[in-house]
């Protein structure tokens, strides 16, 4: 009777399997009795059998890949999967119960798989500018900012992609593989602000300095945008135009230089100067002499020089009062417009002649 019970024995060893309890540190904790199995390369695994008997010993041996660490005449084990890829390596177990009896062998074959390259590359780029991750070893994975900004930028999980980047900011990526053996990288990106490109161009008179001010961002040039028909030239570093034509009004464009340049346009009107031309017409003394054919009204007269004497001109209208026959007197007008002007006219004033008495012969 007895040795019909270790017959019986025997035949019911080792209905069992090996399981491997999946707790690699780049995968989700899973369980797996399938007779081929696979492992991240360089991963410390625990495996047992899922019926065991408590008086049994066990004896597990490892073909190559790895080198077991713990419980090896247990009925649970650890196993250190070297650093080369490849396989298949084959894991047997055997059991000896209480008795001596020995059970049948059973293996399980294992894979050694790499850990997925997590590289990728971030540049640094202006801020608004287009800026996806690029040279991804393993794509198909996830982008998530590590840590989280404070603010209201937002990251495209599928390509990296930061939306609402503030100017000035590092920012912290990180990109986590999904294949068997996943793994993550953080990369830094900086966002460039954009150059302020803002300047100021005051409307001028025709002739006058003109170079822009207010320059935000040093260093840029100038041009007409659009540039005008005729030979007007500005100057690319100060933004001075030459040659403006009065009345016309032009659109300089002005051009940054930094890493990430912009550009602004400012209009400017060149102002006509006022025409200050006038007429004087010699006269005799005491006649009337007021200035005639006054191109731009609304200025004023004055002697230029002025004169010794007690002569007075009449601001409005240029008209001499008290003028000595026989003198010439310099008068200057002199507009009041935006762009004012001066000219000055001579006129002479003609001596009375005298005659004495008329006699009788």
């Amino acid at each position: 009777m007895k040795t019909k019970t270790k017959t019986k024995q025997k035949l019911l060893k080792f209905y069992a399997f090996i399981v491997l309890i999946y707790f690699s540190p780049n995968l989700f904790a899973q369980t797996s009795s399938s007779p081929t199995q696979s492992v991240c390369i360089g991963s410390n695994e625990p495996y047992l059998l899922n019926s065991f008997n408590n008086s049994s010993t066990y004896n597990w041996v490892l073909s190559s890949g790895g080198n077991i660490v713990s419980g090896n005449t247990t009925n649970a084990i650890s196993i250190d999967w070297d650093v080369v890829p490849g396989g298949p390596h084959f894991l047997s177990v055997t059991e000896t119960d209480i008795n001596g009896c020995i059970g049948s062998q059973q293996i399980l074959e294992v894979t050694i798989n790499s850990i997925d390259d997590a590289s990728f590359v971030l540049t640094d780029y202006c801020a608004g500018s287009s800026n996806s991750a690029s040279s991804v070893v393993t794509s198909g994975g996830s982008y998530v900012f590590s840590p989280s900004p404070s603010g209201f930028e937002t990251i495209d999980v599928l390509t990296g992609e930061i939306t609402g980047g503030i100017g000035g900011t590092t920012y912290s990526v990180e990109y986590t593989t999904n294949g068997i053996c996943p793994s993550q990288s953080i990369e830094t990106v900086l966002v460039n602000s954009v150059d302020d490109a803002s300047f100021v161009l005051t409307d001028y008179c025709a002739g006058s300095s003109n170079s822009a001010s207010s320059v935000v961002t040093s260093g840029g040039t100038y041009v007409f945008n659009p540039s005008p028909s005729g030979f007007e030239t500005i100057d690319v570093l100060t933004g001075e135009i030459t040659g403006g034509i009065g009345g016309t009004t032009y659109s300089v464009e002005y051009t940054t230089n930094g890493i990430c340049p912009s550009q602004s346009i400012e209009n400017v009107l060149v102002n006509s100067v006022d025409d200050a031309s006038f007429v004087l017409t010699d006269y005799c003394a005491g006649s009337s002499n007021s200035a005639s054919a006054v191109v731009t009204s609304g200025g004023s007269f004055s002697f230029n020089p002025l004169p010794s004497g007690s002569e007075i001109i009449d601001v409005l209208t240029g008209e001499i009062t008290g003028g000595n026959g026989g003198t010439t007197y310099s008068v200057e007008y002199t507009t009041n417009g935006i762009c004012s002007s001066s000219l000055i006219q001579n006129v002479l004033i003609y001596s009375i002649p005298s005659t004495g008495p008329i006699f009788h012969n």
